[in-house]
């Protein structure tokens, strides 16, 4: 009895709770998302700082990608575009995490972890590639291989480059899964 009564109330309040949590997102985005733009904007501004100290080899041919539609990221998160000769460099950070991912220049739909393309550059394992943690530790990956991922990342090769990439994202994944396992299996038994 006491659990039709529970799923009677939950049913006859539900309409009720859906309407004002839509009417209470519609307020906050109309009244406080300007705020979050404006946040967001700051957040970018200071990683497109940081960038330009730590990376500036990139700045005399490279520019900034300019999107069409502002979003607003979770948290602290910040995310920069970076268009350099083939390359486009995708720069995020939040929650003292970076994570930076490098896409050809006409697919930006395609990306690639900084350790997979540096690791098929160099023709290693991805699992040898050290974690960077910082944007001085990009740029000393970076700086010595630029030339190096422009010409890989060109046309006439970069459909061959595609396939040394693919693999090292196959073995990214596997080592994610891996992990996920490893946590889940200490975490459940």
């Amino acid at each position: 009895m006491e659990k039709r009564t529970r799923s009677f109330i939950f049913s006859v309040f539900q309409p009720f709770y859906l309407v004002l949590r839509f009417i209470f997102r519609f307020l906050n985005k109309v009244l406080f998302g300007w705020l979050d733009i404006l946040l967001q904007r700051k957040e970018d501004a200071s990683l497109l700082y940081d960038i330009r100290m730590n990376l500036h080899f990139l700045f005399p041919v490279g520019s900034v990608v300019k999107e069409p539609w502002y979003r607003v990221l979770p948290f602290d998160y910040a995310s920069v575009g970076i268009n350099y000769a083939n390359v486009c460099f995708w720069f995020a950070r939040g929650q003292e995490q970076l994570n930076v991912s490098l896409t050809h220049r006409n697919e930006p739909c395609e990306t690639y972890e900084l350790s997979a393309v540096i690791a098929a550059l160099d023709s290693t394992d991805v699992t040898e590639q050290q974690p960077t943690r910082s944007l001085s530790e990009v740029g000393d990956l970076l700086r010595p291989r630029l030339d190096a991922l422009n010409d890989a990342f060109s046309e006439s090769r970069y459909p061959e480059f595609r396939t040394k990439l693919s693999s090292g994202k196959k073995t990214l994944r596997i080592l994610a899964k891996q992990a996920e396992w490893d946590l889940n299996r200490k975490l459940y038994h």
